[in-house]
């Protein structure tokens, strides 16, 4: 066919014929292909076809050409190809066989540049892997409403926080997913989403979510969502979306600040701020406040101590929690004192709770001759209008209770118009319950609310300090923070006001022992208290307070994440300031909040750091990802030792997919984690990557080469011992190669790639080998590569020939059969073994069309067989574990049509397959030898003994012959221990109703002792050696 007319057409699509032999060489190229990539038939013709492409591609062009060159059909691949003069681009590339020229396969590829979209999908990617990641970390889980339907996403993810692995992400009717919500929370939820679906809104929500199954008792933990609503291209709101993300420990927090620490219940400000806030809300409302004070308390302290005290003080609140519902506010407002807002109710109701209320609070205490009794004395206030204020109704119900105590104790009292002004003991009790001044409230809910929707906590948290400062009057407030590594307190965020000190740095180091307080406290400490104190003194630098600065304080402490230990101070130049009682509350409620925020930061930055060790770590054996690695092997060869060898060792568990398939994923995670802390603990170790699966990639530093070679070898060796004991039938070692670096400026590459050479020819030359990387398998590389470019033109030229070794059937002593093997003959008349090529092909997946060109011959072989009449013998033939890499479905059609061309019956055939194939592909191998088994083929498993040895699979499989390969039975007769161990293993076979043939029999003295086991059948030099067919024909005795 002339192409060249088909090339001359001016199309917009850039085309290019190629022949494909040792290489691929482009013949003709289109004008759309020299304007897509610059490259004119004579650039091509000097520079090759292949440096065109990108290294990382190289091996996708390579399949895509042997998939073409193997069918008819199109194959298809995306590849990076490099423009003239310019950078690597993307583009898709198909291509397809057109016929055969000079015995080589002739190529048609097309090319569509895909650049723009390439790289807008990887950025999606990347994008996509980065929110995967950060919503992992984050505990994000997305939101999702579909307004028209009414219907919201249920997150995969949020269902395996109630143990629901399995579910998937799907959307359910909105009224049944607000079920999973806390009661309270429903209506608020549906009222805001409501809203987000009449106009276009921007908000966010708390509620909390049941992450318990519907069998289990709800447990309830708070979700912030953010949600945005969205309309389509005719401005109707179509959906609500965004993100939700747990804030239960956030809360907590929060809830921590707002409780009283004994009781739990909200504390004196805190139940301030929610009256006033809901009475705001609600101004139309019927509501009744109580304050509860407990009669004869003293006398529990004094006669039982204070810690029975705390404990009756603890079971008095959950009485009075018991009580009421669980939207009303209960808070304890002094020692014995407790306040509850009872809303929405009726004066009858809130006197019939006051009622139950004290019959539950009087109760009596008894210890060693002493009995003592406690009630309660219950003020209440009613709310009527919006002209009652929290501070009014306090003062009512404290007017209240006061008359129930005048009364007898042990009662209730409605507070009356006339219940207004100043109690007889006001002076005493109002220490006990002082109120936190209302612009002092207003500032620390400021404080709070800063903190709760802190986007940056570092830069609120320096405003908050600057705002404290500008509002009390003080001239330095500062956050310490323990430092676990010095053991001293280090100052993390200040604001100064003036220059009180030479540096800031004066007061970067605070000793923890120097403020003798508990965390939750407050105290004064004057000039003189905080220098002797340690606050105030030189640095390592030697800066010094000046002379004429003098300094009053008030430090708080509090805990943050545990037991670290914080301080805030609180500082002013006047030496003679008096803190007052309400400014000590304040700052001791601020310090509390300032801990919320080191706490939030705390874990902050623990979140960062995971994020960035996740970013560069394998997560199961916490050495490099490969990115990670190359940077750090850059780094360290930078500064290389030169005393020292340094050396990149390629590695992977011989053997591991046993133990995944038999012990399972857990016990293959554990060995990987522990061989990672085995070679991170070595002297040689620098730095280490997973690649992926069980290959790893070290960088190690020794004295010598030998040194480091002795040291792989002892590391190999205690693993295999310690695996194999633990897993005696896995047969686990570990398979190495290393390169030696030169030269420190080499590619990582490049280095990792001989380091991989020299690994593969350790697999080749046996199982647990250290195999160092030289030249000459460099040389082997580029052989492997000639075979792979030879190997199609040599399979057209039909220089593959089949030979025959016979097979012994000890029953009748004859040869009963033969196995086909293969041998390329070149053109030059020279024999190749299949040692030359067999792994090459298999690397490429070539194997596969070698293993039906061999099994073709067989059946030609015995057609002729036949027609010669001679008697039957069954002839062998090998398929790779290639073929099983699918669903095997494309190997049993292609054996059937192969077989349709010929009259040879299936009986006549053994279909061999080795050993490693069972564990990697054992489903699809059992489907495809079944149905092999019901077209009537025998079925073989080859090289028995050389990988798992499992006699579970062979059970399963019923194979018709068992092959013990060489390296078995050449132990077994050397070593008496190994000949039982082998005698046992055939007893075993023959129990299984399954055939033996041992393999590699080569003298009369190994057949003897081989003989004794009982096998079936026997193979070797001793029965003859691969010969063709006409050998083998004159060898028989017929």
């Amino acid at each position: 066919m002339d192409y060249n007319e088909l090339m001359g057409v001016d199309i917009p699509i850039a085309a290019a014929v190629a022949t494909y032999g040792n290489s691929l060489k482009i013949e003709m190229v289109n004008a759309e292909f020299v304007r897509l990539f610059g490259y004119t038939e004579r650039d091509l013709a000097q520079m090759g076809a292949e440096n065109m492409i990108s290294k990382k591609d190289i091996y996708l062009l390579e399949e895509t050409v042997a998939q073409a060159v193997q069918g008819q059909r199109v194959a298809e691949q995306e590849v990076r190809i490099r423009q003239k003069g310019h950078d690597f681009f993307w583009v898709q590339v198909r291509c397809s066989r057109l016929t055969y020229k000079n015995a080589l396969p002739q190529l048609i590829f097309l090319f569509w540049d895909i650049h723009a979209q390439k790289s807008s999908e990887l950025k999606q990617q990347l994008l996509t892997q980065k929110y995967e990641m950060m919503e992992k970390l984050s505990q994000e889980y997305p939101f999702d409403l579909d307004v028209p339907n009414w219907r919201m996403l249920r997150s995969r993810r949020l269902m395996e926080l109630r143990g629901e692995f399995e579910a998937q992400d799907q959307y359910y009717p909105v009224d049944e997913e607000v079920k999973l919500l806390f009661l309270a929370d429903q209506d608020l939820f549906l009222k805001a989403m409501y809203e987000a679906t009449q106009t276009e809104v921007t908000g966010t929500i708390d509620t909390r979510f049941n992450v318990s199954t519907e069998e289990d008792v709800p447990c309830y933990q708070w979700f912030r969502t953010y949600y945005q609503s969205v309309k389509d291209d005719m401005g109707n709101i179509v959906r609500i979306i965004g993100r939700s993300f747990n804030i239960d420990r956030d809360k907590a927090l929060q809830e921590k600040v707002r409780r009283d620490p004994l009781t739990k219940l909200l504390n004196k400000l805190e139940i301030q701020r929610e009256v006033t806030s809901y009475i705001e809300e609600n101004p139309s409302s019927t509501n009744v406040m109580f304050l509860i004070d407990i009669d004869n308390f003293k006398g529990i302290n004094d006669n039982f101590g204070h810690t029975f005290g705390d404990t009756v003080i603890m079971d008095v609140a959950n009485l009075i929690r018991s009580q009421f519902r669980v939207d009303d506010f209960v808070g304890r407002v002094g020692g014995d004192e407790f306040l509850v807002f009872m809303k929405n109710t009726s004066v009858e109701k809130a006197k019939e709770k006051a009622q139950r209320l004290c019959d539950v609070l009087s109760r009596e205490y008894s210890g060693e001759n002493v009995n003592y009794r406690i009630s309660s004395s219950i003020g209440l206030a009613v709310y009527r209008s919006p002209k009652d204020t929290y501070a009014g109704l306090f003062e009512k119900a404290d007017h209240a209770m006061y008359r129930a105590k005048q009364s007898g104790k042990d009662g209730f009292e409605l507070a009356g118009a006339e219940d207004v002004g100043q109690t007889r003991n006001e002076a005493i009790r109002i220490d006990k319950r002082e109120l936190i001044d209302q612009k002092d409230q207003e500032f620390l809910a400021f404080a709070v609310s800063l903190m709760t929707h802190a986007k940056n906590l570092e830069g609120s948290l320096n405003m908050l300090l600057k705002k404290i400062a500008d509002r009390y009057d003080l001239d330095f407030v500062a956050v310490f923070e323990e430092d676990e590594v010095e053991e001293h307190l280090t100052m993390t965020n200040y604001f100064a006001r003036r220059k009180l000190i030479t540096d800031n740095r004066i007061f970067a180091k605070m000793h923890m022992e120097n403020v003798r307080i508990k965390p939750g406290q407050c105290v004064i400490l004057t000039h003189e208290q905080l220098v002797n104190a340690g606050h105030v003194y030189p640095d390592e630098d030697g800066l010094e307070v000046k002379s004429n600065v003098s300094f009053s304080a008030v430090i708080g402490k509090f805990e943050y994440i545990g037991d670290r230990i914080g301080e805030v101070m609180y500082l002013t130049k006047n030496e003679q300031k008096q803190w007052s009682t309400s400014e000590m509350a304040l700052f001791k409620e601020l310090t509390r909040t300032m801990a919320i925020f080191v706490s939030l930061r705390f874990r902050m930055d623990e979140s960062r750091a995971q994020i960035q060790k996740i970013q560069m770590r394998d997560p199961l054996t916490n050495l490099y990802n490969q990115e990670s690695f190359r940077r750090q092997v850059a780094k360290v060869l930078a500064k290389a030792d030169p005393d020292k060898v340094y050396a990149i060792e390629y590695l992977d568990i011989n053997n591991f997919g046993y133990v995944n398939e038999n012990y399972g994923y857990k016990v293959g995670d554990s060995i990987l984690k522990m061989l990672a802390t085995d070679v991170s603990s070595q002297p040689y170790f620098v730095a280490g990557c997973r690649l992926y699966s069980d290959f790893f990639l070290i960088l190690a530093a020794d004295e010598s080469s030998e040194m480091l070679e002795m040291h792989l070898q002892k590391r190999n060796q205690r693993f295999t011992n310690m695996q194999n004991h633990q897993y005696p039938n896995s047969g686990m070692g570990v398979t190495v190669g290393v390169y030696i670096f030169e030269n420190t400026k080499i590619d990582f590459d490049q280095a990792m790639e001989n380091a991989n050479l020299a690994w593969k020819n350790a697999k080749r030359s046996g199982k647990k080998q250290i195999m160092f990387y030289t030249q000459g398998l460099r040389s082997m590389r580029v052989e492997e590569q000639k075979v792979v470019g030879e190997f199609f033109e040599a399979l057209y030229r039909d220089d593959f020939q089949m030979y025959l070794q016979p097979k012994f059937f000890l029953g009748k002593e004859i040869i009963y059969g033969a196995e086909a093997l293969a041998r390329w003959k070149k053109p030059d008349g020279t024999i190749v073994p299949p040692a030359y090529f067999i792994d090459s092909l298999e690397k490429i997946g070539y194997i596969t069309e070698l293993d039906f060109y061999i099994f073709e011959e067989v059946l030609k072989t015995l057609d002729k067989w036949n027609r010669q009449k001679k008697r039957k013998i069954i002839i062998s033939t090998n398929f790779s574990g290639r073929h099983f890499e699918g669903d095997g479905e494309e190997f049993l059609n292609r054996i059937a049509h192969v077989m349709s061309k010929y009259t040879i019956l299936p009986s006549n055939i053994e279909i061999e397959v080795t050993e490693g194939v069972l564990v990697k592909n054992v489903e699809v191998l059992r489907h495809c030898l079944n149905r092999l088994h019901d077209m009537g083929f025998r079925i073989a498993i080859d090289d028995f003994g050389t990988g798992y040895s499992n006699f579970h699979y062979l059970n399963e499989l019923r194979p018709d012959i068992i092959k013990i390969d060489r390296s078995f039975t050449a132990k077994a007769i050397k070593d008496a221990k190994e000949y039982d161990l082998l005698k046992r293993f055939c007893t075993m076979i023959h129990r299984l109703n399954i055939k033996i043939c041992i393999e590699g029999v080569e003298t009369e003295d190994e057949w003897e002792k081989i003989r004794l086991m009982d096998p079936d059948y026997s193979q070797g030099y001793l029965w003859g050696k691969p010969c063709s067919f006409d050998e083998l024909l004159t060898s028989l005795i017929l």
